[in-house]
C-alpha cells in the first residue's frame, strides 16, 4: 500500500490466513502445523498439540488463495486491503480428529493467539470471491499427498522445547 501511495500505483493487498496445501512448509520454529502433523503421522508418532488444542485457526486452502489472487489481478478496484480466509475457524483438535492419530500435549507458547479469523466480507463484495474448498476436503487432499512429507523434519516434544526455548525466555515476561 505504501508503494502504491508513493508512486501513485493502483494496488490491492491481500492478507492471507493460515494457508495450507500440498508441499506446505515443514521447517522452522513456526513451521505450518500441517507439515509437522503429517510428518508425525508418517512416522507413527503422536501429534504434538500446543496447549489444549482448542485454539482455532482460519485455515485457507491454497487453491482458494490462488483464486483470490487471480480475482484481484482482474479487478478494477485499487488501494484496497482484503482478507483471504475460509470464513470459518477450526480448532487444532478438529484437525487432529480429521488426521486420525494419538496426541501429546505440549505447553502453550507465549504470544500464540487463541484464535485467528479472517473477515472476508470485503473480498466477497469487491471481487465476488469466496472460498470453495471445505476444511474436511482440504485435509483429505493433504492426506492424498502425504508422501511429500516423508523427508520432512520430525518434531517431537524435546525438539520443539529446544527450538522454542527463547520464546519462553523472552515472551513469557
Amino acid at each position: 500500500m505504501h508503494w502504491g501511495k508513493v508512486y501513485k500505483l493502483p494496488v490491492v493487498s491481500l492478507r492471507l490466513f493460515n494457508v495450507y496445501g500440498p508441499r506446505s512448509r515443514t521447517s522452522g520454529t513456526y513451521g505450518a502445523v500441517f507439515g509437522v502433523f503429517l510428518a508425525q503421522k508418517l512416522n507413527n508418532k503422536p501429534f504434538t498439540v500446543v496447549g489444549d488444542g482448542n485454539q482455532t485457526r482460519d485455515f485457507t486452502f491454497v487453491t482458494d488463495v490462488v483464486d483470490a489472487f487471480f480475482a484481484a489481478a482482474q479487478a478494477d478496484c485499487k488501494n484496497e486491503i482484503m482478507n483471504v480466509g475460509s470464513g470459518n475457524t477450526y480448532s487444532i483438535n478438529e484437525l487432529v480428529k480429521l488426521l486420525s492419530g494419538e496426541i501429546t500435549y505440549i505447553p502453550k507458547r507465549p504470544g500464540e493467539p487463541d484464535c485467528t479469523f479472517a473477515d472476508i466480507s470485503k473480498i466477497k463484495k469487491l471481487l465476488s470471491w469466496q472460498p470453495k474448498v471445505s476444511f474436511a476436503e482440504g485435509v483429505s487432499k493433504m492426506l492424498d499427498s502425504i508422501e511429500y512429507w516423508r523427508q520432512a523434519p520430525l518434531w517431537a516434544p524435546d525438539t520443539i522445547e529446544e527450538a522454542t526455548k527463547d520464546w519462553f525466555k523472552y515472551l513469557a515476561r
